[in-house]
C-alpha cells in the first residue's frame, strides 16, 4: 500500500465516523459557506453533501426569523475563539423549532489567520 492510498483510507475511515455519530458535525469559508457537512446534517437539510456544499445557512435554516445561528458563525471568526452555546434553528425543510447545544471553532491556515470555521451541535431539543 502507498503513502498516498493509507493517507486516503485515514481520511475516508475518519469521514465514516463523522458519518456514524449522532451529531451534526461541519465546516464553513469565512463567508459562511458549507465546505463541509457530515450524514446528519445532509438528513437534516434534505440535501447531499454537493447540494450543501458551496451554500449558506439561508437556504436551510430561517434566518429571518432566528439569527442565533449566523451571529454565533461571526462571533467565532471575528473573534477567532471557541464558543459553546445553545442555538434556537428553525429548518426550512420542515419548518420545525430546534435547540442545539453548539461547539464552534475558528479554522485557521499555517499563518494563523482564520480561514472559516467548524462546529459539532446536538439537538437537545427533546432534553431541555
Amino acid at each position: 500500500m502507498s503513502q498516498n492510498d493509507s493517507v486516503s483510507a485515514v481520511i475516508e475511515d475518519g469521514l465514516a465516523i463523522l458519518d456514524a455519530l449522532d451529531a451534526f458535525i461541519y465546516s464553513k469559508d469565512r463567508a459562511g459557506n458549507y465546505l463541509y457537512a457530515n450524514k446528519a446534517v445532509q438528513d437534516l437539510f434534505g440535501a447531499s453533501l454537493d447540494q450543501i456544499r458551496g451554500h449558506e445557512d439561508t437556504q436551510f435554516f430561517d434566518l429571518e426569523r432566528s439569527s442565533e445561528l449566523r451571529d454565533n458563525d461571526h462571533a467565532v471568526m471575528d473573534r477567532n475563539e471557541t464558543i459553546e452555546r445553545k442555538e434556537h434553528n428553525l429548518i426550512k425543510e420542515t419548518g420545525e423549532a430546534r435547540m442545539y447545544l453548539t461547539i464552534k471553532s475558528p479554522l485557521r491556515n499555517t499563518a494563523g489567520e482564520v480561514t472559516g470555521m467548524c462546529g459539532i451541535s446536538l439537538d437537545i431539543t427533546d432534553h431541555d
